[in-house]
C-alpha cells in the first residue's frame, strides 16, 4: 500500500517500450551524443582536477628587516682567487667568503659543476674538504679552473649591491690575482630570494654568460617583489619573486685603476606586494556541473532532432507515432 501511494508522487512518467518508435538515424544521433558527452566529461574532469592561481597586489604589508638570498653558480677561476660580498645602502658590508661554500671545480657550459673527481682522487678529497667547510689546498684548487659558489646568507632587506670580484682586483683587500687566471665566465644554476613554492620561475637560473676578455663586467639589475604563496590547503608561505636586465662590458687594462672586473648583482626591495592564492573547484560543484551539462546535452539535442525532423516532414503525422497511439487508444 505505501509503494503504491509513493508511486502516485513519480513526477517521471514511463513509456511502454511496445510505444516507443526507434528509428537509424535515433540510433546514429545517440551514438553521436554519447561520443560527445563522453569529450565534455573527459574536458569538465581535467577542469576539476586543474589548480587555479588568482592574483592579487598591494602595498607590501608585511614587516621585515632580512632577506634571504639563495645562490649555486660556477665561475671559471680558482676558488682562492675569489671574492664574495655585499654592500648595501644602510653602509653595511658582509664577506661572504666564509658563509658560503667554495667548492673546487672544473667548469663546463653542459654541467657547469662537472668535478675532475672520477679522474684523481686527490680532486675528491679536496672537494669533500670544501664541501665540509674545512681548508683546502689552493694549489690543486688552482689546478682545477673553477669553483663552485654555493649557499644561502640573509642580508638586509634593502637595496644592496652583490659582488664577485678578484682579489687584488676589486673594493676590498686580498692577495693579487693574475691576470691570466681572471675568467669570469660563469654558469647560474640557482639564484633566487627567499623561499621556493611549485611554479616559480627564477629568470637567472640555468643561465651562462662567456667572458670575452680577462677584464670583463657583468651586471644583473634586480627587481625583487615580496610575494605571498597560498596553496589549496591555504598554507602561507612568504618568498620573493624578482625580475632582472644585464649587462657585459669588457675593457682593456689600462683602465683597470677606475673599473673593476666581476660579476654584480644590485638589486632592489619592491614596495608592491604580490599575493599567488592557489584554489580547486570542489567535488560536489563537479558533479553539479555534469549533471547540468549531462542533461541539458540530451534535452537539446532531442529538441533539435524533433524540431528537424518536423521541418523536413512539414508538419506530417510520424505513421509510426500514429500507429503506436491508436494501439494505445483501442486497448482502453
Amino acid at each position: 500500500m505505501a509503494l503504491r501511494r509513493l508511486a502516485q508522487f513519480d513526477v517521471f512518467p514511463k513509456v511502454e517500450t511496445d510505444n516507443q518508435a526507434r528509428s537509424e538515424k535515433g540510433g546514429l544521433l545517440t551514438f553521436l551524443l554519447t561520443c560527445c558527452l563522453l569529450m565534455l566529461t573527459v574536458s569538465e574532469f581535467s577542469e576539476y582536477r586543474k589548480i587555479k592561481t588568482q592574483y592579487a597586489f598591494s602595498v607590501d604589508p608585511v614587516i621585515e628587516t632580512h632577506l634571504q638570498i639563495n645562490m649555486d653558480l660556477t665561475v671559471a677561476m680558482p676558488c682562492p682567487a675569489l671574492l664574495v660580498h655585499v654592500y648595501d645602502a644602510s653602509g653595511q658590508r658582509m664577506h661572504l667568503n666564509d658563509d658560503l661554500k667554495l667548492i673546487p671545480a672544473e667548469f663546463s657550459i653542459g654541467t657547469a659543476t662537472k668535478y675532475r673527481a672520477v679522474q684523481d682522487p686527490k680532486y675528491i678529497r679536496e672537494i669533500i674538504q670544501a664541501a665540509s667547510g674545512k681548508p683546502y689546498d689552493e694549489q690543486i684548487a688552482t689546478d682545477m679552473g673553477a669553483c663552485r659558489i654555493y649557499g644561502s646568507i640573509t642580508a638586509n632587506k634593502v637595496a644592496a649591491n652583490l659582488h664577485i670580484t678578484a682579489a687584488g682586483h676589486g673594493y676590498y683587500g686580498g692577495g693579487h690575482t693574475d691576470h691570466s687566471l681572471m675568467n669570469f665566465t660563469h654558469r647560474i644554476d640557482e639564484f633566487s630570494f627567499g623561499k621556493l613554492y611549485p611554479n616559480l620561475v627564477n629568470p637567472l637560473d640555468n643561465s651562462v654568460e662567456i667572458a670575452e676578455s680577462n677584464f670583463e663586467i657583468f651586471q644583473y639589475l634586480l627587481s625583487v617583489v615580496p610575494t605571498t604563496y597560498i596553496d589549496e590547503n591555504k598554507n602561507v608561505l612568504f618568498t620573493n619573486q624578482y625580475a632582472v636586465t644585464d649587462s657585459q662590458k669588457s675593457f682593456k687594462e689600462e683602465n683597470a685603476a677606475h673599473l673593476v672586473p666581476g660579476i654584480f648583482f644590485k638589486y632592489d626591495v619592491e614596495p608592491i606586494s604580490v599575493q599567488l592564492s592557489e584554489s580547486r573547484q570542489s567535488f560536489v560543484h563537479f558533479l553539479v556541473r555534469l549533471c547540468g551539462i549531462i542533461g541539458g546535452s540530451v534535452v537539446t539535442t532531442g529538441f533539435a532532432y524533433r524540431t528537424i525532423k518536423f521541418l523536413i516532414t512539414g508538419g506530417k503525422e510520424d505513421p509510426t507515432l500514429y500507429t503506436a497511439v491508436h494501439n494505445i487508444m483501442k486497448s482502453v
